[in-house]
């Protein structure tokens, strides 16, 4: 009995110096379409970028579930706003960190929304399309956490573009023009000899206009 009430004693004290800080709680992504565990690693990942920039105090998960159960409140299906201040009066910070991720066809949604517990308003808010394969978000939880502290970032790549057309190769012409006066009299050789319309159609120049002239027939190859 008395190490739980040292435990508690010592769980409110972390909870006031935590506050007089300005500190922040992350509450799991809200799994929609993906795993819990995929949602609790990319949790993990962006809470460790937030402590990365030193510009915030993060309560580490272990701390915060041993506060919470000491208060006996359970963070299943806790995803709500609401729910979230609560949480975040019960840990002591000013700001709390929650969100869902969701999969619509091949996209992944990230969504996150940072409240101040005092108001209970939402003083920021960060949306993120991608379209990839889902271990790739790891690498854009750096990213997402300079967003939500004002860090300026070179931002997140547009993933979710369709990919462009394939380009078109345009067909190769040859007009009458530029064949050989022997491929010209062999041609005339198949109009003349039933041929026809094939034959004239291959003849004709690529515009339309009439058949080139074609002179003079020329001296066949002869046998050696």
């Amino acid at each position: 009995m008395a190490i739980r009430r040292t435990i508690h004693i010592l769980a409110l004290l972390a909870s006031s110096l935590l506050a007089s800080d300005g500190s922040m709680a992350v509450l799991d992504l809200d799994a929609r379409g993906v795993s819990a565990v995929e949602a609790a690693s990319l949790t993990d990942r962006l809470r460790s970028e937030l402590v990365k920039t030193g510009l915030v105090t993060i309560v580490e998960r272990s701390a915060m579930e041993q506060i919470l159960r000491e208060q006996d409140f359970q963070l299943a299906g806790c995803t709500s706003d609401e729910c979230a201040v609560e949480v975040g009066q019960l840990l002591g910070v000013t700001q709390m960190l929650a969100g869902s991720i969701g999969k619509v066809g091949s996209t992944y949604s990230i969504d996150l929304r940072l409240v101040d517990v005092a108001t209970g308003e939402i003083i920021q808010s960060v949306t993120h399309d991608y379209r990839g394969v889902i271990d790739d978000l790891l690498g854009q939880m750096t990213a997402l956490a300079h967003q939500l502290v004002g860090i300026e970032h070179e931002g997140l790549p547009d993933l979710t573009a369709a990919d462009p057309a394939p380009t078109q190769l345009a067909q190769p012409t040859v007009s009458a023009a530029g064949r050989s006066p022997l491929v010209k009299w062999l041609l005339l050789t198949a109009v003349a000899a039933g041929g026809g319309y094939l034959g004239f159609t291959l003849l004709a120049d690529d515009g339309g206009g009439p058949a080139p002239e074609v002179g003079t027939p020329p001296a066949l190859p002869q046998e050696p």
